[in-house]
């Protein structure tokens, strides 16, 4: 029980890395997305690249985790310990306790917390 716990923790920074890069792929799409349409608008015309309804939803979805994104560059920017890992800890906490009211973590840090939280309720 104890190891399956502490195989758990070891396995966040990697997961964390990862989510760091999902989040970066996001974002390069939105900007291409955002590019595609301000391309159509300049040439103002009918474009065969003109993003679909779909692309132009997640690209603003993406656009709203850019400052949810932003503290964890600062603490990684200017290291100290325990910092990123506190954040996490108080955003999880407030989202917890506030619902969908407060949103603090981008979507790729929260998809990692809550499949978390479901493997613990699976074993429980």
């Amino acid at each position: 029980m104890a190891l399956r716990k502490v195989r758990k923790v070891i396995h966040y920074p990697r997961r964390l890395l990862w989510a760091f890069v999902a989040e970066g792929i996001e974002t390069r799409k939105m900007v291409r997305t955002f590019a595609k349409q301000g391309k159509g608008w300049l040439q103002m015309g009918e474009t065969k690249d003109k993003p679909t309804e779909a692309e132009i939803q997640q690209a603003v979805e993406q656009f709203k985790d850019i400052p949810r994104f932003l503290p964890f560059l600062v603490f990684i920017i200017f290291p100290v310990p325990g910092m990123t890992q506190g954040y996490v800890l108080l955003a999880m906490t407030l989202e917890k306790y506030l619902g969908q009211k407060v949103s603090l973590l981008p979507s790729q840090f929260r998809n990692i917390f809550k499949k978390e939280e479901k493997e613990v309720a699976n074993e429980s």
